[in-house]
């Protein structure tokens, strides 16, 4: 198994006092941290996903990944514009260069992002699972729907995962 960890909308908008749900976006970052932590270590591939929009132009305050993730320059990032993180851009074949064959998905808007994506992976042919505790949605039953609806992994699965 080849796994890469996909980081999606790790972004200072999500991170103000207007989200109705922000304790549990401060919630799954540890668990995000963590998973960056093996992915490295492990030397998998990771990608930093940040959506643009009108609202959160690219180079914006918005649109730039917040203090508290482990995102490093040399990191890859990857913009999109759509939920889900694979369609018209090149992730894809990002992803099939590197040999990979599951998707782990984090990251925020769990309702809309995180299950596209996830759906987006499957769609072409990798297998994916969202990362147990690392997802958040605008509200807290949108996370345990996403949950409940997808394939997860544990940060515990995922390291057993090459031993």
């Amino acid at each position: 198994m080849k796994p890469a960890l996909l980081i999606l909308d790790p972004q200072n908008d999500f991170f103000g006092d207007d989200n109705p749900n922000l304790a549990e976006f401060q919630t799954a970052v540890p668990t995000i941290n963590a998973a960056i932590a093996l992915f490295r270590q492990r030397r998998w591939p990771l990608v930093f996903v940040q959506h643009s929009s009108t609202k959160k132009p690219a180079g914006s305050y918005a649109w730039a990944i917040h203090e508290q993730f482990d995102c490093r320059p040399d990191d890859t990032r990857l913009s999109k514009r759509h939920y889900n993180a694979f369609w018209e851009t090149e992730l894809d074949a990002l992803l099939q260069a590197d040999g990979v064959d599951l998707v782990a998905v984090s990251g925020y808007v769990a309702e809309f992002c995180v299950l596209s994506t996830a759906r987006g992976a499957q769609e072409r042919g990798f297998r994916s699972a969202i990362l147990a505790e690392g997802i958040a949605g605008m509200n807290g039953r949108y996370t345990q729907f996403t949950l409940e609806l997808s394939p997860r992994i544990t940060l515990a699965e995922l390291e057993a995962s090459s031993r």
